[in-house]
């Protein structure tokens, strides 16, 4: 699979959904964000076990979703957002620290091989609420874009692994995108490994929040996922050399 020939069909879905859906999407233009839209990477394509790291939303992605419709090149505008974040370093986001670890541990540390993914393509700004712009209880409409977004992006990427740092509250939005599951292994509320569609899923608390919110810390979570992903996907990834 090559880039270009995957990415045009991932833009062409994307405005062919965002054109049916602008008209459910008006009235929030001032309230929502640009949607979250991806450019797929080579390296992604290429890799010997493909990884989606999917979050919740972003926080005040690209602007206003009004002024990404006023846009004639809308599109690559917010795919231009996404790749210029892999250039970025992680700073104090652990959301970013994480997504370099999964980069480790399946990637040889390039990040643009690991494909990040949101649940809800846009964010929800509420003056009252701050920095949260939690979005999954804004509207039908937007849950309903979502979902069929996301799962068009997993049908046509066919990741082997999937990691939601979503947490529990967005599990409705999560069943949705993956109807289909045979569960694994369940620490209620913690952590969720099961299986949809022949790939390995896991869900766990989203990697910025507080461990207070978790029996132990969410970095555990997190160890335990890569561990038992990295046996899972043992025959496909490299051997690590030793030192000399």
């Amino acid at each position: 699979m090559l880039k270009h020939d995957v990415q045009a069909v991932l833009n062409s879905y994307y405005a062919e959904a965002l054109a049916e859906a602008k008209a459910g999407f008006i009235q929030h233009f001032r309230e929502l964000s640009a949607p979250f839209l991806l450019s797929v990477s080579q390296a992604y394509l290429d890799a010997p076990v493909r990884v989606m790291f999917i979050g919740k939303e972003t926080n005040g992605w690209c602007g206003k979703l009004g002024a990404f419709y006023e846009r004639p090149d809308s599109v690559d505008a917010v795919k231009d957002r996404y790749e210029n974040q892999l250039t970025l370093g992680t700073g104090n986001s652990e959301f970013l620290r994480q997504w370099k670890r999964f980069a480790d541990a399946f990637a040889r540390g390039d990040r643009a091989a690991v494909c990040w993914n949101n649940l809800m393509k846009m964010d929800w700004h509420r003056p009252k609420r701050g920095y949260s712009r939690t979005s999954i209880g804004h509207s039908t409409h937007l849950f309903n874009f979502s979902v069929a977004a996301v799962q068009f992006e997993i049908e046509l990427l066919k990741p082997d692994l999937i990691i939601f740092g979503s947490g529990h509250t967005y599990d409705r939005a999560l069943k949705a995108v993956l109807p289909k599951r045979q569960t694994l292994k369940v620490e209620p509320k913690a952590l969720w490994h099961f299986r949809s569609n022949g790939i390995e899923c896991f869900r766990t608390f989203h990697p910025d929040a507080w461990d207070n919110h978790a029996p132990r810390p969410i970095k555990d979570y997190y160890r335990e996922i890569i561990d038992t992903a990295s046996k899972a996907f043992a025959e496909r990834l490299p051997i690590p050399q030793a030192s000399a």
